[in-house]
């Protein structure tokens, strides 16, 4: 059988970061850079987002793979008259479009799509639109979305493949204008609220699925909600929360982890790549405020059998997964499909007591199978309508 997940893992784990832009947002006088002032716009100088996210994390898990959100053109502020200390679309500077190159070069890391400006200032904050709020018309949101694409592909040069709403929010015309506007994935909710999927919806799960062909990769796990061993931040009121949570609700974070991990589900762990903002509200979740949460879960997940993808592989494999079917005849299988596989396929198979190994049907070897939990996989970039052969 196909396994659900690369290398039979348990579950996919995916860390998200939104508003990667060309913005800096100083909350001092002094000319040295801050940590958590920069949105992207300090490149890899010390401080800069970029920085204090691999001195701090990345380099502490290797394994980690991060998939970035990317707004391409001015950010709005959040309210009227506010503004930021430097704000300009992502291909206004050689500098930050290097950047973003030397991002795209890293194979643990993804861009993707997050907007144009991310939405329209009000007075209040509270009457701020997000982007797709903004749009009167189908017409309306896929100009605009296309023309936040070819910003992308000005800086990068491809289309984005997914993205994200931004605030989650989707407007009049959301989902129908992302169908529309050819993108392969996008993750449409803010799915960790529903921590009480068991109490009040237990048909509902954090996995994978179509939203008109487009494969909606939910977000799971807010970064910010801090596990109660985080006990230097006992004054905080994020830590006042879990303990809410965790008294009156009976949830933790710890538990909300098992739960995806023991069904299987998508560990979508979100950010944000600065906690200022123009109206002076600390941003939650944020990777400066929440660093030493962000460690603990990597932690607590280092010693599980997961799977560290970046959005688009996780969506290539579900298509690959969702399209094929296995034929399987004595030795013999082939992958039946009307289109190529994008990814690379894992086979778990069952039954079989000995190590077998992968062969075409000219008999040249081609994979060996691994011993996995008592069970033997082998992962492979199979060709659809082509026969193989298992042989010991």
């Amino acid at each position: 059988e196909i396994a659900k997940w690369k290398n039979n893992a348990q579950s996919p784990v995916v860390f998200m970061i939104d508003d990667l832009a060309n913005v800096l947002m100083k909350k001092n006088t002094s000319s040295d850079l801050a940590i958590g002032e920069d949105w992207g716009y300090a490149c890899r100088d010390k401080n800069s987002m970029w920085h204090f996210l691999t001195k701090n994390l990345l380099n502490k898990f290797p394994e980690i793979k991060t998939t970035f959100f990317l707004v391409t053109d001015i950010r709005a502020a959040m309210r009227l008259g506010e503004k930021y200390t430097y704000t300009q679309a992502i291909d206004r500077d050689e500098n930050f479009m290097e950047f973003l190159k030397y991002l795209d070069a890293n194979p643990k890391v993804e861009l993707s799509y997050h907007g144009t400006t991310h939405g329209k200032a009000a007075v209040d904050y509270d009457d701020f639109l997000q982007e797709w709020e903004t749009f009167s018309s189908l017409e309306d949101a896929v100009s605009q979305t296309n023309r936040g694409k070819e910003l992308f592909k000005k800086a990068l040069g491809y289309y984005p493949s997914g993205g994200k709403y931004c605030g989650y929010m989707s407007g009049d015309f959301g989902d129908e204008s992302i169908a529309k506007s050819g993108f392969k994935w996008w993750s449409y909710n803010y799915d960790y609220l529903k921590w009480d999927k068991n109490d009040t919806n237990p048909s509902y799960t954090f996995d994978l699925e179509f939203n008109r062909g487009v494969v909606n990769i939910p977000t799971t796990v807010d970064a910010s909600t801090l596990s109660l061993k985080i006990v230097n931040k006992w004054f905080k009121r994020k830590y006042l929360k879990s303990l809410y949570l965790y008294f009156v609700k009976d949830k933790s974070i710890e538990n909300h982890l098992a739960s995806l991990y023991n069904n299987q589900e998508v560990i979508s762990i979100y950010e944000h790549s600065s906690p200022y903002r123009t109206d002076e509200v600390i941003q939650y979740p944020n990777i400066v405020s929440d660093m030493d949460n962000l460690i603990y879960l990597f932690s607590y997940l280092s010693n599980k059998d997961v799977w560290y993808a970046t959005c688009d592989e996780l969506a290539d494999y579900f298509i690959d997964r969702e399209k094929v079917q296995l034929e399987v005849e004595d030795n013999r299988f082939e992958l039946k499909s009307n289109e190529a596989l994008n990814s690379t396929l894992t086979l778990v198979l069952s039954n079989l007591k000995e190590a077998y190994s992968l062969y075409d049907m000219e008999n040249n070897l081609l994979v060996k199978s691994v011993k996995k939990n008592e069970t033997y996989i082998l992962s492979y970039a199979f060709k659809v309508n082509q026969t193989y052969q298992l042989l010991v």
